[in-house]
């Protein structure tokens, strides 16, 4: 898909369909909560904003990241772009580090980080392996976490104790945000180069 507005389109779309699914895994098991409003989204207690938020995200990663492998000189070929059936594939183990940051029952700051941590690492030797993804992910990752923290600040949403250990989010969240990154950064790479033209059958 070579047109740039076409891609963006449905990274827009993938992000703010995508995105509160994961964020109702944080609310259902109260990992996170939102103040009351009139405009929730039914069922998921989540403001009308959060679509966009998402949305905006996945623009943001998905359109950024083929630019900067240009510009860090990284492969143009990875594995998680190669073909439709690995997108998905890294789209839906994102969605399930997702889950595992709501429902693992396990301590954040220790077992939960060092589980979601080894998850996202995972999602990056089987997608990524380049150095460059690595950077990548880091400074999504430094990014988003500043972003939510900023967000907690406000008041616009929460975190919940005991899950709230690293400046009101969680300590596994910068690791969650490094595994969207090779996820969404690999749909944005499919989209935008001709290796995911040729690939679609993949």
């Amino acid at each position: 898909m070579r047109n740039k507005t076409q891609a963006a389109l449905l990274l827009f779309l993938v992000g703010a369909v995508l995105g509160p699914v994961g964020d109702s895994f944080h609310v259902v098991s109260g990992t996170t909560d939102y103040p009351p409003n009139l405009f929730q989204l039914y069922f998921w207690r989540l403001p009308w904003w959060v679509p966009l938020i998402f949305g905006a995200a996945g623009v943001a990663i998905g359109m950024s990241h083929p630019q900067m492998d240009r510009w860090l000189g990284a492969p143009p070929d990875r594995p998680g772009s190669r073909g439709i059936a690995a997108v998905i594939f890294g789209v839906a183990a994102f969605l399930g580090i997702y889950a595992m940051t709501a429902f693992v029952p396990l301590k954040s700051g220790g077992p939960l980080d060092a589980l979601i941590a080894a998850s996202a690492l995972a999602v990056w030797l089987l997608l990524d392996r380049t150095w460059q993804g690595v950077l990548l992910g880091m400074m999504t990752a430094a990014v988003g976490t500043v972003t939510e923290i900023l967000l907690v600040r406000a008041g616009a949403f929460w975190y919940l104790p005991p899950k709230d250990a690293l400046f009101g989010v969680g300590s596994w969240l910068p690791w969650l945000y490094f595994s969207a990154s090779v996820a969404v950064g690999n749909l944005g790479r499919f989209l935008q180069n001709d290796s995911g033209d040729r690939s679609v059958k993949g």
